[in-house]
């Protein structure tokens, strides 16, 4: 688990949520709107105390709490560009991940 917080942590990301519904957070800001949004990506820790990892759940954008009280609310919508970024920031991060395994274990 530690290698995924450390991995996580190299790409930009923050551990958040309570125990029970963690999530990994990386704010990303869109400089033609001035919104941050909020890419989080769900996870379970599982296993035993000698083995433990992370089970990761569907990943999701959304509008981040300041960019909504800032603006008055929040809109649906989020922009192709961020959409993008975060796609591509999973795959990135995903990459990592595979790549650090195959490396621990070969």
């Amino acid at each position: 688990m530690s290698l995924v917080e450390e991995i996580f942590g190299q790409q930009g990301f923050q551990r958040r949520g309570s125990k029970e519904e963690p999530v990994f957070r990386m704010n990303m800001h869109d400089t033609s709107t001035s919104q941050t949004y909020a890419l989080e990506i769900p996870f379970k820790e599982e296993g035993n105390e000698s083995q433990r990892f992370a089970r990761f759940g569907e990943p999701y954008v959304a509008v981040s709490s300041s960019s909504a009280m800032r603006n008055g609310g929040t809109d649906d919508m989020i922009p192709r560009s961020i959409s993008w970024a975060a796609e591509s920031k999973v795959a990135e991060v995903a990459d990592y991940l595979a790549t650090s395994y195959r490396s621990n274990h070969i």
